[in-house]
């Protein structure tokens, strides 16, 4: 398995910007105009990917769930409708990437030829599915809501079988919405100690911030549902998901957060090295001293400004003759014993 690789133009791992994936579902309830509008959503706020679902009803709901099929139904799409959001995805500098949730809709994904395998929660302990899916030979991001580590550890053995060499494992917990206690964002810890892959978070959750902190602990992808209509009855999605208002910051702040954890290194930054002169302090005389004056601890002091000899560097002036008089708050310099 491999830490960092490439899913389209993007890549993934490593020390590489966190690929957004902005997540549709099926916010677009079957309608081609409000589908084009979320394209045009994610392609604005500077998505790297969108992403939508297909599925054969029939094939993915048993008949016992007959009010769960005919819910969904309407919300589908055919396979030369994904085919017009994805070029309108191209067309805009977008990655379109779909979740096949059955067997059937396999092979949309090889004729839409997306980068990348996205696989949702719910193939939890379906390893022969995700197999399948491994066999396309595309890069897989997996997200793991339900799973517990052997279950994460199951699907990696399968995907690994099935010749999956490029794998993301995405933390998530399956409810809308996800209470805040229950996120346990240091899971993706124990994500990456099963795996040595990229390893992100899909978020259920009504605000930014557990996106925002699943960034700062490095998550190196993150998922989060999108929207246009709101209070939709018998659905769920749009109730943990960012809209027009609100997702071109979404995605701001996200690189505006990963602006902020840095290169790792602890040194000055550029911005300080000014302030070290003014905010650090150095050896002042503690009072009035001839010149002639042997120099005693009791003699210096410590006070802003930082522009003279360094307090930690006192012990080259101690027990040293003052070879001019120095008025007390005075800095010294090496220049001034001898």
């Amino acid at each position: 398995m491999k830490s960092s690789f490439q899913i389209g133009s993007c890549r993934v791992g490593g020390t590489a910007p966190c690929l957004v994936i902005a997540e549709a579902g099926v916010s677009h309830f079957g309608d081609m105009g409000l589908a084009r509008a979320l394209v045009d959503m994610a392609i604005e706020a500077k998505a790297d990917v969108f992403k939508t679902q297909f599925f054969d009803i029939d094939t993915m709901i048993a008949k016992r769930a007959p009010d769960w099929r005919e819910r969904l139904r309407p919300r589908n799409l055919t396979l030369d409708q994904f085919f017009e959001l994805r070029d309108r995805c191209n067309a805009g500098g977008l990655m379109f990437m779909s979740t096949a949730h059955d067997a059937s809709r396999i092979a949309w994904l090889e004729e839409l030829d997306v980068p990348a395998v996205k696989i949702g929660s719910g193939e939890r302990n379906n390893p022969a599915f995700l197999a399948e899916l491994a066999k396309l030979g595309k890069p897989v991001i997996l997200s793991t809501g339900m799973y517990a580590a052997e279950d994460v550890r199951q699907a990696v053995a399968a995907l690994d079988s099935a010749g999956c060499s490029e794998l993301a494992l995405l933390h998530c917990v399956t409810s809308y919405p996800a209470p805040a206690d229950q996120l346990n964002l240091a899971a993706m810890q124990a994500l990456a100690e099963i795996a040595p892959v990229p390893v992100g978070y899909s978020d259920h959750t009504e605000d930014f911030l557990a996106v925002m902190a699943a960034v700062a602990r490095g998550a190196k992808i993150i998922e989060k549902h999108i929207t246009i209509l709101r209070d939709v009855p018998n659905a769920q999605d749009w109730k943990v998901s960012a809209g027009p208002e609100n997702f071109s910051q979404f995605v701001r702040d996200i690189r505006r957060v990963e602006a902020m954890i840095g290169h790792g290194r602890k040194e000055p930054a550029p911005i300080e090295i000014a302030g070290i002169a003014w905010a650090t302090k150095s050896l002042v005389a503690a009072r009035d001293l001839p010149a002639g004056h042997v120099l005693g601890a009791a003699d210096l002091v410590a006070k802003r400004p930082g522009d003279g000899i360094r307090p930690d560097r006192i012990g080259e002036l101690l027990d040293r003759t003052l070879v001019r008089a120095v008025a007390a708050d005075d800095p010294l310099q090496p220049s001034d014993v001898r």
